[in-house]
């Protein structure tokens, strides 16, 4: 069957507000190569209801040849409604031949949380306080005589105790999708950072993706390749620092690292520097049509990484060694300068995936599943 339409939204996952509600926006465009009246059409997925979800202004619209509508789709949760994650999707379809120009976009998530209840308020009991921080000093003050201050040990990534909270590829094209919010589609110096234990070091296996396009060529990925860790871009020509991935880090964690930063593309293995890819041009990182993913390339069906994966950050700056080396089994500070995306992957249940920088684009799962957690050592 052909299809006759793009179809494109700048976020996959949408938070409601208080009263239960938001608005999404699509982007159709009419790739048919010739002028035709389209309808547009919500399709709820799973247990998320229709009535929940309404397009504003008109639904059928007059499209020229390569023209472009936007679709407004509003979100009303009533009160009471289960908890839960729900997703939708937009199609578009031709008026005149519905059953051949047709095309089904991309799902957007969101989650439906039941308002925490607030606790009566009572007199607050400011003689325990007080009781509580003598005793807590006076035990501390023993225990720093008895055996000294220590620090405990670190642990990569997001620091739980045990076996961190990661997400499970399987090699099959599941994947997290990110979509490509204007807080991600960056130019110039970027760096990528993401913890990955995989089971293979074949093919071609990408960890964060953006893209690739074909029209305009684009793409900028970390990943494995035939052996080798690489990061870099594409843009018609390749721009990747290519090292050696050691067999030993067959399932064992490693931290991979790849900054372009403004003249070369460099990649690093738990903070020591692998290879680099010589001179390149300034602008090798570009803007992009296509989205963002983790574990395959951006919306998902190939590329994909077999193994497990945590803690992905996107920077919109070139970070040096040492910020790499410091950062690197430790959180990052919300307020760090250029940080674009940060999504630990430690939910442990759940289709939505938080990004936990400032701009808050959200990702939704697509098959992956989750592993490891604090009671798995």
């Amino acid at each position: 069957m052909r299809r006759g339409f793009a179809i494109t939204t700048s976020t996959p996952s949408v938070r409601l507000s208080g009263a239960g509600r938001a608005e999404v926006t699509f982007t159709v465009t009419n790739a048919l190569g010739r002028p035709v009246r389209a309808r547009a059409l919500l399709e709820p997925e799973g247990a998320a209801r229709p009535e929940w979800l309404s397009l504003a202004g008109d639904l059928e619209r007059d499209f020229p040849s390569d023209g472009t509508h936007q679709f407004t789709v509003r979100i009303n949760v009533p009160p009471g409604s289960p908890e839960g994650t729900y997703a939708f999707r937009l199609s578009a379809v031709s008026v005149e031949n519905p059953d051949e120009d047709f095309t089904t976009g991309p799902s957007v998530g969101f989650q439906v949380s039941r308002p925490p209840v607030p606790a009566p308020k009572k007199p607050f009991p400011w003689w325990a306080v007080a009781l509580a921080a003598g005793i807590a000093f006076i035990t501390v003050t023993l225990v720093l005589v008895a055996h000294g201050h220590r620090e405990p040990a670190a642990i990569g990534g997001s620091g739980n105790a045990g076996e961190p909270t990661f997400l499970h590829f399987d090699g099959t094209g599941v994947f997290v999708e990110l979509g490509n919010p204007k807080t991600l589609n960056l130019e110039g110096p970027i760096t990528l950072e993401a913890w990955i234990r995989t089971q293979v070091l074949d093919s071609m296996r990408d960890v964060v993706a953006h893209g690739y396009s074909l029209d305009p060529a684009r793409e900028v990925v970390l990943r494995i390749s035939d052996g080798t860790y690489q990061a870099g871009s594409w843009d018609g020509l390749e721009h990747y620092a290519t090292g050696p991935a050691p067999a030993s880090d067959v399932g064992q964690w490693v931290h991979l690292a790849g900054v372009f930063d403004g003249a070369q593309w460099l990649i690093y293995r738990n903070g020591a520097l692998l290879a680099s890819s010589g001179p390149q041009p300034p602008d090798s990182v570009r803007s992009s049509v296509a989205t963002w993913a983790i574990g395959a390339k951006g919306g998902g069906e190939q590329r994909a990484f077999l193994g497990d994966i945590r803690d992905v950050r996107i920077w919109s700056v070139a970070r040096s060694q040492e910020e790499i080396l410091a950062d690197m089994k430790q959180a990052p500070k919300k307020d760090a300068p250029g940080l674009a995306g940060y999504w630990p992957l430690d939910e442990g249940q759940g289709t939505l995936v938080h990004d936990l920088s400032p701009h808050q684009n959200h990702g939704l799962l697509r098959g992956a599943e989750w592993g490891g957690g604090p009671e798995k050592k």
